[in-house]
């Protein structure tokens, strides 16, 4: 890809993105699945173009926890993105897209303080793929300004019955951004993370099958993408 078309397909990204952002934060299911295509299109666009093309930098890491609890209980809590409401420090609202048998579209809507007082209503298109049988869920979001990260997360039964939980984060982002992202997604991950550990051994939360949790939304029954 030549270097002066690169720029236009950033630049028309990052115009997408503004626009997305521009949504009210309650529109109508239409303009939810509208918004939606819109951002995963960008997105698509984006990772189609190298990360030191695209002038983008990347940084992973780990989050490991050891939950108390039986391997099939943690998983079921664990992957219902609704159990983060209330963990997460911006998060106050998911609007569910669209549902295939092991594939969960959504929009995570954030209330994000500002340095100056004001609050900032953001948005993030997301996309969670779920293996339950081999134990793991995979979810890839995308924000502006064109904040990318991807999560693997995996299950693992130890010999004493606890689950060991692993969240494999990677954070794509302009250099500028990248600190930030990082910064801020690891904390918020973290706090969910805990979070849930708490209220799982304590039994607060129901253990739930995708999709049943999303009542007629998903088409495909109730298989896990195997």
């Amino acid at each position: 890809m030549h270097l002066r078309n690169m720029n236009l397909t950033v630049s028309s990204m990052v115009v997408c993105a503004l626009l997305l952002h521009a949504a009210p934060a309650r529109a109508q299911k239409t303009a939810d699945v509208q918004a939606w295509d819109g951002g995963w299109a960008a997105y698509l666009a984006l990772e189609a173009i190298p990360l030191a093309d695209r002038g983008y930098v990347q940084a992973s890491q780990d989050l490991p926890v050891v939950i108390d609890a039986p391997l099939r209980v943690v998983f079921d809590v664990y992957s219902n993105v609704f159990n983060a409401l209330g963990l997460h420090p911006f998060l106050v609202g998911i609007t569910p897209i669209r549902c295939t048998s092991g594939t969960f579209d959504f929009i995570a809507r954030e209330d994000i303080p500002l340095p100056d007082g004001t609050v900032y209503q953001g948005e993030t298109i997301a996309r969670q793929r779920l293996k339950r049988a081999r134990w793991y869920y995979d979810a890839d979001t995308y924000d502006f300004p064109g904040i990318v990260t991807h999560q693997h997360i995996t299950f693992s039964r130890l010999h004493d019955g606890s689950t060991l939980v692993v969240e494999h984060l990677t954070f794509e982002a302009p250099p500028t951004y990248l600190a930030t992202a990082v910064q801020g997604g690891v904390y918020a991950h973290s706090l969910v993370q805990q979070g849930l550990k708490a209220r799982i051994e304590a039994g607060q939360l129901e253990p739930v099958k995708f999709p049943r949790y999303l009542g007629g939304l998903c088409r495909g029954g109730e298989g896990d993408g195997d």
